[in-house]
């Protein structure tokens, strides 16, 4: 039984091409996109394609055809594959540092949530690290009985600006919980 090769021209190019060469499209008579592949790929690369795929992103019916997209199980795996990539990740960073990201962020921490969150993070933290959170008490009641000096009285030992911090450069051991240098909060991010 031999096939027969379903042809279709090209609305742009106007070449005569196999189906093959055609996204499929069901709303189509024919089931196909009038343009081929070849042409279709040339006009999304163009301003013109990216500007129309904007303007549809952003209509109700793009918005909706997204939903539906992210709910069904191909769009949650793909959603998914992209959240774990360098690629979410780098976008992530961006976000985080610009300015933008920095009211949201802030916002964020100051809801009831985002303070709920954080005492769960700190209490889950002080459990997994608890010389770590001893030491931090140790080092702040020092300060309070006037054994230790304030660290924004300080200089950074690392840059010279003024210190915020105070690091346990020896480890959060019993015997180093008073072994602190000041540090600012950049350096402090640094070395933490």
């Amino acid at each position: 039984m031999s096939e027969t090769i379903q042809t279709k021209q090209c609305s742009k190019c106007k070449q005569i091409k196999a189906t093959s060469e055609f996204y499929k499209n069901q709303n189509r008579k024919d089931g196909f996109v009038p343009q081929c592949k070849s042409c279709r790929k040339l006009y999304d690369q163009s301003e013109k394609g990216k500007a129309s795929r904007r303007s549809y992103k952003q209509s109700e019916k793009g918005k909706a055809a997204n939903k539906r997209y992210k709910q069904n199980e191909k769009g949650k795996a793909s959603t998914k594959r992209y959240d774990q990539s360098k690629k979410r990740k780098a976008a992530r960073k961006r976000y985080k540092k610009s300015e933008k990201g920095k009211v949201t962020e802030k916002r964020y921490r100051q809801s009831d949530k985002g303070k709920a969150v954080h005492r769960t993070v700190i209490k889950r933290f002080n459990t997994r690290h608890p010389n770590q959170e001893k030491a931090t008490h140790a080092v702040n009641h020092a300060i309070a009985a006037g054994k230790l000096p304030r660290p924004d009285t300080l200089l950074c030992h690392y840059c010279g600006e003024q210190a915020k911090h105070y690091h346990h450069h020896k480890g959060y051991a019993p015997n180093n919980w008073l072994k602190v240098i000041p540090v600012c909060i950049k350096c402090h991010k640094k070395i933490a």
